[in-house]
C-alpha cells in the first residue's frame, strides 16, 4: 500500500509519545544537549511545512525564531546520549516530519511556482492548508509538553523558544481544517507499467480498485513530459472510446436494476444513474468523433504500448469484467460475452457501490487524459499548418472539452445513495479529493460547485430524503478544468487512508 502524509504524521506522533514517555526532569546535560538539538530539527521543518506549502508566515515566523534559540546547545554530547531514547524519539519526529514535507515537495516544481500532479490542488485548498497548520501547531504545542517535562526549560533561550511556541497564532490555529484530505496525499512518483490483470475471477471490488489504481496512473501520466504521435493519440481515443462504451452501458444497466428494486415510484438514485448515463455516453461519442478525425492521417505500422496505452487497456478490461459474463473478458474476439442480466450485477442497491465508483473514476482520469491531448494536439496543429485533416482534428478535440462536471456529480450522488450508511464518511472522502483535485471551475461557478458539495455531504447523514436531490442543471454549465500550466502561480497565501 502507497505511504501517504497521514501515515507519516502517524509516525510523528507515535514518537512525540515515546519522547513523553522517557522525558523527566533528572536527565543529564549531555542528553538534555541532544534533545534539544532534535527539538531544533523538528521546530525547524515544521516552520518548512507552514511557510512552503501553507503560504502562512505568520505561523512559520514564531516557530522559525524558536528552532534559533535552540541551536545554543549546553553541555556535552556523547555516545550514550545519542542512544538515550528521548533523544532518538525527538530525532524520529524530526525525520518523519523531513519526510512528509518532501513529499509535498513532489507535487510542486522545484520553484514551487507550478504543479507537478493533480495532488497540487489538494494542498493548495484552503481548508487543506489550514489542516496542515492545525498539524503544525498541534505537533509544536506536543513539543512544549516535552520541553517541559524533560528540565530542558531550566535555561532562559529554551524558556523564550516554548513561549514562543505557545504563541496565541499557534494555538488558534490547533484543529482545524481539512485534515483528512491532507492525510491522504501519496508521493508522487512516476507510474509504472501495470501487472497482468489476473486470469482468475475477481470480485467487483478488486476490479473496482484496480479501475481507480489504473485512473490515477493516468492522471499522474498528464503531469509528467510526454511525446506523443499521431498514431499514439488515435490509439488513445480507441481505447477511450471502448472505455466510455463501456461505462455508458454499465450505468444502464445499473439504471435498469434500479427501477426493478424500485418499480413503483419515483427513487433519486435512479434519476441520478440516468443523468449520468446521458453524459457518458456524450463523451462517448465525442471520443469516437476524435477517433474519425484521426482515421486515414496516422501512418499505419507497429505500435510499442506505452505505459499510458498499458493503463488505458487494463482500465477497459477490468470495466468490461464488471459488465460482461465473461470472468477473463477482454475486448478480442474470441473473449466476448452477453452483458450481466442487472441482477446479477447488483443483487440489491448496495451492490451498485463498487461498479458505479470505478466508473466515477474512470470518467475522470478520461477529463484529465482528454485535456492534456487536447493541449498537445492543439500546440502541434498551430505549428504543422500542412496537416491533413487538420480543421477536423481540432473541431474533435474542441468537442472534448465540453462541460462534464454534471456526471461526476451525479455519479457521486448515486455512490452516496447506493451505499450503506457505515461505508459513506469513506466514500465522501474520496469524491471530496476527486473533488479537490479537479482544480477550481471555470467561468464564476465557484459558489454552485460549493453548493452542490454541500448537498452531497448532507447524503452521507441523510441518504433516504428523495426530495432534496441536487441541481445538476446549474452544474451542467460548469466546464472541465484545464491543467496547470507552467506559468500558472503559486497557491494564494494565506490570510490571517486512500481507500481500496
Amino acid at each position: 500500500m502507497d505511504t501517504t502524509f497521514g501515515d507519516l504524521l502517524d509516525g510523528a506522533w507515535t514518537h512525540l509519545g515515546g519522547a513523553t514517555m522517557h522525558a523527566h526532569p533528572q536527565l543529564g546535560g549531555d542528553i538534555t544537549a541532544m534533545a534539544k538539538d532534535a527539538c531544533r530539527s523538528l521546530t525547524a521543518r515544521l516552520a518548512r511545512c507552514a511557510e512552503d506549502f501553507a503560504r502562512a508566515d505568520d505561523i512559520a515566523q514564531p516557530i522559525h525564531e524558536a528552532s534559533r534559540l535552540l541551536t545554543r546547545l549546553g553541555g556535552h554530547t556523547s555516545a550514550a546520549a545519542a542512544a538515550h531514547p528521548l533523544a532518538l524519539h525527538l530525532r524520529a519526529a524530526s525525520t518523519s516530519w523531513g519526510a512528509a514535507a518532501d513529499m509535498l515537495a513532489t507535487h510542486f516544481t522545484r520553484r514551487g511556482d507550478a504543479p507537478r500532479s493533480d495532488w497540487a490542488a489538494v494542498i493548495s485548498d484552503e481548508q487543506v492548508r489550514d489542516g496542515l497548520l492545525s498539524e503544525v501547531a498541534d505537533h509544536a504545542l506536543a513539543l512544549v509538553a516535552v520541553m517541559d517535562r524533560s528540565g530542558m526549560t531550566r535555561d532562559l533561550d529554551t524558556q523564550t523558544a516554548c513561549s514562543l511556541l505557545r504563541s496565541s497564532a499557534l494555538r488558534c490555529t490547533s484543529r482545524t481544517g481539512d485534515g483528512a484530505s491532507l492525510r491522504a496525499v501519496p508521493l508522487n512518483e512516476p507510474p509504472w507499467p501495470p501487472q497482468p490483470v489476473p486470469q482468475e475471477a475477481q470480485t467487483p471490488h478488486e476490479l473496482s480498485a484496480g479501475v481507480i489504481d489504473g485512473s490515477d496512473a493516468l492522471r499522474a501520466l498528464c503531469h509528467r513530459p510526454q511525446e506523443f504521435s499521431p498514431r499514439q493519440w488515435q490509439r488513445t481515443a480507441l481505447a477511450a472510446s471502448v472505455i466510455t462504451g463501456i461505462a455508458a452501458k454499465s450505468l444502464t444497466q445499473l439504471t435498469r436494476r434500479c427501477y426493478e428494486l424500485n418499480p413503483h415510484r419515483q427513487q433519486a438514485l435512479g434519476k441520478a444513474l440516468q443523468q449520468a448515463t446521458d453524459v457518458v455516453q456524450q463523451a462517448n461519442a465525442e471520443w469516437k468523433g476524435v477517433r474519425q478525425a484521426w482515421h486515414g492521417q496516422a501512418a499505419a505500422g507497429p505500435l510499442s504500448a506505452s505505459v499510458r496505452e498499458q493503463h488505458l487497456d487494463q482500465t477497459a478490461v477490468r470495466l468490461g469484467r464488471l459488465l460482461y459474463d465473461n470472468p477473463t473478458w477482454t475486448p478480442a474476439r474470441q473473449d466476448r460475452a452477453p452483458l450481466k442480466a442487472p441482477a446479477a450485477i447488483a443483487p440489491g442497491t448496495a451492490d451498485m457501490v463498487p461498479m458505479t465508483r470505478a466508473v466515477l473514476h474512470a470518467f475522470e482520469g478520461l477529463a484529465v487524459v482528454a485535456e492534456r491531448d487536447r493541449q498537445d494536439v492543439r500546440h502541434v496543429l498551430r505549428v504543422d499548418t500542412g496537416q491533413p485533416g487538420r480543421g477536423r482534428l481540432l473541431a474533435a478535440y474542441e468537442q472534448l472539452g465540453s462541460p462534464k462536471t454534471r456526471a461526476s456529480l451525479a455519479l457521486s450522488e448515486a455512490i452516496l445513495l447506493a451505499a450503506p450508511a457505515e461505508l459513506r464518511d469513506e466514500l465522501w472522502q474520496d469524491i471530496r479529493l476527486l473533488e479537490l483535485r479537479r482544480g477550481e471551475p471555470l467561468d464564476g461557478a465557484a459558489s454552485e460547485r460549493a453548493a452542490s458539495l454541500r448537498r452531497l455531504k448532507a447524503l452521507v447523514t441523510g441518504a433516504g430524503d428523495e426530495h432534496s436531490r441536487l441541481d445538476l442543471s446549474a452544474a451542467s454549465r460548469m466546464g472541465i478544468v484545464s491543467l496547470p500550466s507552467p506559468s500558472s502561480p503559486p497557491p494564494p497565501r494565506r490570510q490571517g487512508g486512500r481507500l481500496r
